[in-house]
């Protein structure tokens, strides 16, 4: 009878587990979020620092004392959020349902496991004391180049990519993440400012991912790989435009927002997995 009822339990038991990961991942992003931002703010000072980007943090984390204990910790959060992502793909938990809405919703959960994890794969590799290339953007889309109907391949994904940052940008205006926070872990006082860390952060992710996008399509039309840029080439090259100090530093708060939203969907967003009853 142990043994049965132990069972029973076992699927709720593994939804916790995946749901504690997913809010440790969300405190990881929002560390990945918030040094970014803290080296953003040092280019755009003119301080020599690393580059503004989420794999420059990782490899800051190893020089560390306790680095590898926090990169176990994010890989394993990472990889968390990737398995509660394809959940929500196949269990649709939050209801998107199957319209375009729906399955643009659905894009968004793949790309962001997608994205995640290879995060979770760069720490594995930096815990393994293995260099990750910092090019490996521009080496993939030099070598898909190479094949014929290659170029269209990396049009296609940037017009995903491009509706992925679109999605962002409504979270931001709509609100509909905010919304769903249990705001009552936190005083009355903090909703406004959750509000705007929630608008102006996924604004200034959005922003970036559109940028990223259009620069990966770019790439592509002109089969020229080098066009393609990650998050920090990008930071850094906003420096090249008029008032481009200021430009860097505006992201740097934007992603400051992120940040901080991120640690507040650590603490209070309502996970859910299989099922529409959070964890």
């Amino acid at each position: 009878m142990e043994a049965i009822a132990q069972t029973k339990t076992s699927p709720r038991t593994w939804e916790q587990t995946v749901a504690s990961l997913t809010r440790l991942s969300y405190l990881t992003k929002g560390i990945l979020y918030g040094c970014v931002a803290f080296f953003a703010i040092q280019f755009a000072l003119g301080q020599r620092g690393p580059d503004p980007g989420r794999k420059a943090v990782l490899q800051e984390f190893i020089k560390t004392d306790v680095g590898a204990v926090v990169l176990v910790l994010m890989a394993l959060s990472l990889a968390g959020h990737t398995v509660w992502r394809m959940a929500e793909i196949y269990f649709d938990p939050y209801k998107k349902g199957k319209g375009v809405l729906g399955w643009i919703y659905r894009l968004n959960y793949f790309l962001s496991g997608l994205t995640y994890t290879s995060l979770g794969i760069t720490a594995v590799k930096l815990l393994m004391g293995q260099a990750d290339d910092q090019n490996q953007k521009q080496l993939w889309v030099s070598k898909i180049l190479m094949v014929k109907g290659g170029d269209w391949l990396i049009i296609l994904v940037g017009v995903f990519l491009m509706l992925w940052a679109g999605l962002q940008m409504y979270k931001g205006i709509s609100g509909t993440v905010y919304k769903s926070l249990n705001k009552e872990a936190f005083p009355t006082w903090l909703h406004g400012f959750l509000w705007v860390c929630n608008l102006v952060g996924f604004l200034t992710v959005g922003g970036i991912l559109a940028s990223t996008s259009w620069y990966l399509i770019k790439g592509a039309w002109k089969e020229n790989p080098h066009w393609v840029m990650n998050m920090d080439d990008l930071i850094k090259s906003l420096q090249a435009f008029p008032g481009g100090q200021w430009i860097q530093m505006t992201t740097a708060i934007g992603l400051t927002c992120m940040a901080l939203f991120m640690l507040a969907m650590a603490r209070c967003f309502p996970i859910k997995t299989t099922s529409s009853q959070a964890c």
